[in-house]
């Protein structure tokens, strides 16, 4: 199967991840969407208990858009070189592509072995946000134009974009303000059920 892998803290997921999953599995003819809650963050980021964090993924699920806990069982530190060679090792029948938003690419040096998680992997990049009109232009300059072989650039004029984020949705949360509109309403359930992000 081709299967790509939406990652995230998903604290919480939300409407945007849903866009962005669907569009990439539509354009690329993938069979699944697999969205894989980080362990734990890279960058130190506090994220909510990983139980909760799944468990909303498990509600936003769609038809071949499924929730994974692959990054949660491996444990530690989310390492996205790390997680897409044990996915290639653990299931070799089938062929795996990392999907990230534009919004990463500024940070995307950061990352640890990036050069060999572009060279050694196929990419998906989708854009967030407004930074879209010279999309390639931005990710040959970040990751090398030798290294962009596999790497796909989703665009067009009919391609949906969001800025929704997590961080917007957590200080909605904060302020009594409404998120009826961008997080499903299972999810916005389970929040308040479980008290999170007050």
């Amino acid at each position: 199967m081709k299967i790509g892998i939406l990652g995230g803290t998903f604290d919480p997921p939300h409407l945007g991840h849903l866009i962005a999953a669907t569009q990439i599995k539509e354009r690329m003819a993938f069979d699944a969407m697999w969205l894989m809650p980080v362990a734990s963050h890279a960058f130190e980021k506090t994220l909510s208990p990983a139980h909760h964090r799944l468990e909303m993924t498990r509600l936003v699920e769609r038809e071949g858009i499924l929730a994974s806990d692959f990054e949660i069982q491996l444990g530690g530190i989310s390492s996205t070189y790390h997680t897409m060679k044990y996915l290639r090792e653990q299931h070799p029948d089938d062929i795996f592509y990392f999907c990230m938003g534009s919004d990463l690419l500024k940070d995307f040096h950061k990352w640890n072995d990036w050069q060999a998680l572009v060279e050694e992997n196929n990419i998906v990049i989708y854009p967030r946000g407004c930074d879209i009109e010279d999309l390639h232009q931005i990710v040959t300059q970040v990751m090398g134009s030798k290294r962009i072989s596999r790497v796909t650039v989703i665009h067009g004029s009919d391609v949906i974009v969001t800025n929704i984020s997590s961080t917007l949705i957590k200080k909605a949360i904060m302020e009594g303000a409404s998120i009826e509109f961008i997080v499903p309403q299972k999810v916005i359930s389970y929040i308040t059920k479980h008290s999170l992000y007050l």
